[in-house]
């Protein structure tokens, strides 16, 4: 399946309502909002990514989307009701590592165009979509399917396919997307027994002189 309901019913109102007192967060980091991309008639406020200072100060963003560690942007201490739906979040699906956090609004008549996420940190982490604010003419759309979310609502998509969103109802669609790393599965196998003889020995030689 492209996108999985994982919740319901969240208190997404304390975040909703601050949002509203703070229209002036929208587009401090507008790095996704070129025309070249497929989210330019979006607004947006990043939570959590990249550190973008050395790709302002250069403007080479070519490693931009290369592997890093994320960081909290300035306009999490503005939305630190943010933090709480994050944290259940990852507590509900047993998240390990938490990537890039973004909140996007599409006003009535505007869309993201069909594309398909590339590059290391789409493949990395899982995405979850919280929806803020929404109607029922407001869709994420795949080819075979399209997900219509409910203030609350929590959904996990895939984002490896085509998909697009669509918002033409009458009032805003604002989500927050929380990217995790889900436990995998991969082990690191044990020692073999030759090494871990060899290493008892050498603490016995140490412990004895």
């Amino acid at each position: 399946m492209n996108f999985t309901k994982v919740a319901s019913g969240i208190d997404i109102y304390p975040l909703r309502a601050s949002l509203e007192r703070q229209p002036e967060l929208w587009d401090k980091n507008p790095c996704r909002l070129s025309k070249r991309g497929p989210h330019w008639q979006t607004q947006d406020i990043f939570l959590r990514y990249k550190d973008e200072t050395e790709n302002i100060e250069s403007g080479d963003w070519r490693n931009f989307s290369d592997p890093h560690i994320p960081v909290w942007y300035k306009s999490i201490d503005f939305l630190p009701e943010a933090k709480p739906l994050i944290f259940q979040l990852m507590a509900g699906v047993k998240a390990e590592i938490l990537g890039g956090v973004f909140i996007y609004k599409l006003e009535p008549g505007t869309e993201i165009i069909p594309h398909i996420d590339k590059g290391w940190h789409p493949n990395f982490f899982q995405k979850f979509n919280i929806c803020i604010n929404s109607n029922d003419r407001a869709a994420f759309c795949y080819e075979e399917d399209r997900m219509v979310q409910h203030p609350g609502d929590v959904h996990y998509f895939r984002n490896d396919v085509k998909h697009w969103v669509i918002n033409e109802g009458d009032s805003p669609h604002v989500v927050m997307t929380v990217c995790v790393r889900i436990d995998q599965g991969e082990r690191v196998p044990w020692s073999p027994d030759s090494f871990c003889e060899r290493i008892k020995k050498d603490i016995v030689c140490q412990q004895h002189g």
